[in-house]
């Protein structure tokens, strides 16, 4: 955890929203980062202890929860070679959630930083880059004004990068799939981009090398339910939210907290692919279409507490979203981005 976006953004605690986190002493740190240590909420009422686990905290309402689902993946960091990697992968199978992760990790970090690598052979597949591709296409329709920036739902971090390499401000990227997170974490920790490519049913390739983009001093990455945001409101100047909406149990909730955060007059873009995810989003409130999906931001700013009214800055746009599984199979996705910029409380 940087302290430079420690001390700019004054995380609150997710689970009372009161009260400003402190630093408990005790904890592993640099002159400019804590590698380890806890975060706790003064509020009397509430007490609520955080950990900071290898430079990321862990930001979320239940955290207790969060650990009891996600510490054997959080373990399974530490799996430096790729041949014990294969071999646990077997061993497990499929269905676990060690190799569900790792399907993740080759889609996300592909798309992200797949331009790294040699390219693929002609035709082999639709060139990487599509999120960066949405966030560029956002970024020409907002504001520049001063202030930190947001993205909801990083996954491997390389919008995040973007952000900071456009804006010479603090850039935080959070989302709870701590796998995904810790990709970009290699990045700022070490230098070092890894990420497992599957080529079809379980056979993967390991890809790595040494990546240090300049901005990369102005981002740190935590864990926070897009639900529940850690931050006070108006913290942000501009908050990016890109296929997060079909991902999350109450995308509503998402819509509120992105505007609650968001200062009045900054600028909030939001895309998704309108490919529910039924693991995550109850049918009940899947979005069906762009139309549902521009009624359900319109509720939710006029009817969520602390959430604030937005207004389009352009016209919605669909782009084309290849998102690659494996050598032979890609899945098209039309994704739509809208930017807006937030009104008053």
């Amino acid at each position: 955890m940087r302290r430079l976006h420690f001390d700019a953004l004054k995380p609150i605690c997710p689970a009372c929203r009161r009260t400003a986190l402190v630093l408990e002493p005790g904890a592993q740190a640099t002159s400019n980062a804590v590698v380890s240590g806890v975060l706790r909420c003064l509020d009397p009422e509430c007490g609520e202890r955080f950990p900071i686990i290898a430079g990321v905290p862990i930001l979320v309402p239940d955290v207790r929860g969060w650990l009891a689902v996600n510490l054997p993946l959080v373990l399974a960091s530490d799996v430096e070679d790729a041949a014990v990697e294969a071999v646990i992968s077997a061993a497990l199978g499929p269905d676990a959630a060690h190799n569900i992760s790792r399907a993740q990790q080759s889609r996300y970090a592909h798309d992200h930083y797949g331009d790294l690598f040699a390219s693929e052979p002609d035709g082999a597949e639709p060139p990487p880059g599509r999120a960066r591709h949405c966030l560029a296409e956002a970024l020409r329709h907002l504001g520049v004004g001063r202030g930190p920036r947001l993205d909801i739902g990083c996954t491997a971090g390389r919008t995040s990068f973007d952000l900071a390499a456009a804006y010479d401000v603090p850039v935080l990227g959070v989302d709870l799939n701590w796998p995904l997170l810790r990709i970009g974490r290699g990045i700022l920790d070490r230098g070092l981009l890894r990420y497992p490519l599957r080529h079809g049913g379980d056979a993967y390739e390991r890809r790595e090398t040494y990546h240090f983009p300049p901005e990369a001093e102005r981002v740190d990455f935590w864990i926070a339910d897009a639900r529940a945001l850690p931050f006070a409101a108006n913290t942000f100047r501009l908050v990016v939210a890109l296929n997060g909406l079909d991902c999350v149990p109450d995308p509503a909730r998402l819509v509120a907290e992105a505007s609650r955060v968001t200062r009045p007059g900054g600028d909030i873009a939001f895309a998704t692919h309108f490919d529910q995810a039924p693991q995550a989003l109850a049918p009940s409130a899947w979005l069906e279409g762009p139309d549902a999906l521009a009624t359900m931001i319109a509720a939710a700013n006029s009817d969520i507490p602390g959430a604030k009214p937005l207004k389009p800055t352009r016209p919605p746009l669909d782009l084309p979203w290849p998102v690659r599984q494996q050598d032979e199979g890609t899945v098209v996705h039309r994704s739509r981005l809208m930017t807006m910029t937030a009104g008053a409380d």
